[in-house]
């Protein structure tokens, strides 16, 4: 067999193949591979690169691809070509992909059936499962924190940041959405087991919440119809450093009608600091998987494509997010316009009444915004962040919020459930919760519910546990980390659970309980206490629980256990002992009076009168003892509240004992102080008076040093004015000067000038005559040519006239000579 049909095509990822072989559903016929494959598997280029054309990352660029000529066969006779017309190819119109998310999945009648099926019985992943996957995410912000998860998980490997950022389509000028972090990356074969579904080593790691392996995929494909995922991995265990790029696009699946997921990829290797492909089949089937990518990418080329690893740095992944998903109106989900620093969404999500609320109220905003607001979401998604790791948004940090800094007159409970067979022996069974009110409260808005976390991540984000109608149960919140819970593959919810179902109702009771015995704190109406029945249940099913309650209502629930046995136990004796005195008496008087009757048929007789007198007399010492029970309780109730306020009259008596000692002692020392400060003041009294005499003295110096210095301005000023005037005098001079030297300068110019005019003026005179006499010259000159040209002009007439006669009698005699031949 040959072993190119046995070689497993890794470049070339299908999601769900079950037979092992990774082939294509397209695959080419064996002959169209370069070259014979030696061994199946990992094999490096052996192209000579020296020959070839690269880029500046030293990554190959495809070469154009060329054929033997034709024209010639191997005998050298010439092939000629034949005149015949291609037959016309007719083929099916593209079908295109819906932009909305809710309607992508839907496949029309008309659209043709997916091509490439092979007739093989291996089971595979179609492409719209891809789609029906990622509709376990309702909310877009819950998919964006699934990208945000792994970017966490990997601070173990190093990982500082994580930035989420937009970019424009250069293809069509969409919105492209950017994850990028500086973890660990991914080599080769971790990079396919995250493309690939259900495969995720995180189930059995501590302090992770993936454990699925279905998060990026469902993530990816909520946001938008395609992604490609670059990243870069540093070389471990004597390994040299790789690179990989796939695309996991619908849009290509769903336009090329293939009939099962196929996600393109492609690996490098660093060999000598040069990037060099890794083909594990051919390099053909490397070059069309890097076509692939780019026809169906955003990037215009491929060194376009390629340059995007260059955003890495020695480790990290980088997510694009492409044709993201519109509403109904065609715009955008994600909106990007209205915050430059956040990503926010439209619709259902968006209530413009909340916003307008959270600028009222600062301590209700993340509940009031985090539907809507990534940037608010993600600031309470995680109970801790590492040190040192950043959340950055739009160029702009996420600063981590703790619910607390918006809670007030919290209190502290502890909830254990009870230990099920399933639950390993390791496990948190524990939660501590904080209980209490937010700070905007007291304005009696509507906000309340409890943040459940599981391994540090919110699951449950105001979980609203209370649907109680009026106001009841408002303005409280808690904060709960609750391990022992499995969150939902979303991780926007619990699996629903009898253990999940146990925690709601006692977040109910303690919600209840918080609410009616501190409702009065902050402007509501006191709420009426708890029945007794329905405080001896709490407190039973704490104590089964081993949950610690507060101290009133153990104390309440213990005194209600007990008073009841001890009226049961008087009752018991009370019953026996007039039982047995009443069939005594009866026995012994039918004794005296002869009647013949036996101890036991005396009591049957008496018995059933005797025993409704006991009826009656135990059901008015129970309901004695029940009134003596209520009593006893609001007494002790009272004597605990007096208790209470005594504890805080004696605090303040021995509080105020202390004051008045302290003040006793700081009476004495100001008495003390009192009398240094008479004497201190007759002292002063005496000097005051000189004092005094000094004090009108300085008056008097400071009024002439004040005349002083402004006569002192006004002399500067005046010298300042005379330097002033000193130098316009100085330069007034100097100019005058000046002009003299000028003007006899100008004055010896003058007599030069005039003389030379004079002599102009002589030369003019004498060139005038010249000129003169040479005009007179020439007007005898012209009048003598005159003459000559007349007389000339008179000749030439009469020679013309000769010349015309002479003519004349040439013509006359040729006629003549005519005539005469």
């Amino acid at each position: 067999m040959d072993s190119s049909q046995t070689t497993p095509k890794k470049s070339l990822l299908v999601i769900g193949d079950t037979n092992g072989s990774g082939m294509s559903t397209n695959p080419k016929p064996s002959g169209s591979t370069l070259g014979e494959t030696s061994k199946p598997g990992l094999k490096r280029d052996s192209r000579n690169y020296d020959d070839g054309v690269d880029d500046d990352d030293n990554l190959p660029i495809k070469k154009t691809r060329t054929m033997d000529n034709p024209d010639h066969d191997h005998d050298g006779k010439t092939i000629l070509a034949l005149d015949v017309k291609p037959l016309a190819i007719v083929e099916a119109d593209t079908p295109k992909l819906s932009r909305q998310f809710w309607k992508a999945g839907d496949d029309k009648e008309d659209e043709p059936v997916p091509r490439y099926c092979s007739n093989d019985a291996a089971v595979r992943v179609h492409p719209q499962f891809l789609h029906a996957n990622a509709t376990s995410h309702k909310w877009a912000l819950g998919a964006l924190a699934e990208l945000l998860d792994n970017s966490l998980d990997e601070v173990c490997n190093g990982a500082t940041y994580v930035h989420v950022d937009s970019t424009t389509n250069e293809k069509d000028g969409s919105s492209i959405l950017i994850v990028k972090d500086n973890g660990g990356g991914m080599n080769p074969s971790r990079f396919r087991e995250c493309l690939s579904l259900g495969y995720s080593r995180k189930r059995n790691m501590a302090n992770t919440v993936g454990q699925y392996g279905n998060g990026f995929k469902t993530s990816t494909m909520r946001l938008g119809a395609d992604a490609i995922v670059f990243s870069r991995c540093r070389g471990t265990n004597g390994n040299n450093a790789t690179q990989s790029v796939g695309m996991l696009s619908y849009t290509y699946l769903y336009e090329t009608r293939k009939c099962e997921a196929i996600v393109p990829t492609v690996d490098f290797e660093l060999v000598d600091n040069n990037w060099k492909e890794i083909t594990y089949n051919s390099t053909d089937e490397w070059f069309d998987n890097v076509d692939t990518i780019v026809k169906w990418s955003p990037f215009l080329s491929q060194q376009e494509l390629f340059e995007q690893f260059d955003y890495l740095d020695e480790q990290g992944t980088r997510i694009v997010i492409y044709n993201l998903w519109e509403d109904d109106e065609g715009k955008l989900e994600l909106d990007f316009d209205t915050d430059p620093h956040d990503i926010q969404l439209r619709g259902v999500n968006r209530d413009e009444k909340n916003i307008e609320m959270a600028k009222a109220y600062p301590n209700s905003s993340h509940f009031l915004t985090y539907r809507h607001s990534l940037r608010s979401y993600v600031s309470i998604l995680y109970l801790r962040l590492p040190p040192n790791f950043r959340i950055i948004l739009r160029g702009k940090d996420v600063e981590h919020h703790s619910l607390l800094d918006d809670m007030m007159m919290t209190e502290d409970k502890t909830y254990r459930p009870v230990r099920s067979l399933e639950w390993s022996t390791d496990e948190d069974m524990v939660a501590s919760l904080k209980i209490g009110f937010v700070k905007d409260a007291h304005h009696h808005i509507d906000i309340q519910g409890f943040n459940v976390y599981h391994k540090n991540r919110l699951i449950k984000p105001f979980w609203r546990v209370w649907n109680a109608a009026g106001s009841d149960g408002r303005g409280v919140i808690g904060i709960l980390e609750a391990n022992f819970i499995q969150p939902a593959h979303n991780k926007q919810g619990f699996e629903r659970t009898a253990v999940l179902a146990k925690l709601e109702n006692r977040l109910r009771e303690y919600q209840k309980a918080y609410w009616s015995s501190r409702c009065h704190e902050i402007g509501y109406a006191r709420r009426r206490k708890p029945k007794t029945n329905e405080t001896e249940t709490i407190s039973q099913r704490d104590h089964k629980s081993d949950v610690p309650s507060n101290r009133v209502n153990n104390d309440k629930g213990s005194f209600s256990a007990s008073a009841p046995a001890v009226g049961k136990r008087n009752f018991q004796d009370v019953t026996q002992s007039s039982l047995v005195g009443r069939n005594l008496d009866n026995g012994l008087k039918n004794a005296k009076h002869g009647h013949v009757t036996s101890f036991n048929e005396t009591v049957s007789l008496t018995q059933a009168a005797e025993l409704q007198k006991v009826k009656d007399e135990a059901a008015k010492q129970v309901a004695e003892l029940q009134r003596q029970n209520t009593q006893l309780k609001s007494q002790l109730n009272e004597s605990k509240a007096k208790n209470y306020a005594l504890e805080k009259s004696l605090k303040v008596r021995d509080e105020s004992a202390k004051l008045v000692a302290e003040l006793h002692r700081q009476k004495a020392q100001l008495v003390s102080q009192l009398k240094d400060l008479k004497i201190k003041i007759q002292d002063l009294e005496k000097s005051q008076k000189v004092k005094d005499v000094l004090a009108k003295r300085v008056t008097e110096l400071q009024k002439q040093r004040g005349q002083l210095e402004l006569q002192l301005k006004d002399s500067k000023a005046k010298i300042q004015d005379l330097e002033k005037l000193q130098k316009v005098n100085d330069e007034s001079i100097k100019l005058a000067d000046e002009l003299q030297k000028q003007k006899e300068l100008l004055e010896s110019q003058l007599k030069v000038s005039q003389a030379r005019n004079r002599d102009f003026e002589k030369s003019q005179k004498a060139v005038t005559d010249i000129f003169q006499e040479e005009r007179a010259r020439r007007d005898v000159t012209e009048d003598a040519l005159r003459k000559k040209i007349r007389e000339a002009s008179d000749v030439i007439d009469s020679l013309t006239m000769k010349a015309n006669s002479l003519e004349a009698e040439k013509a006359y005699c040729k006629k003549v000579h005519m005539h005469l031949h």
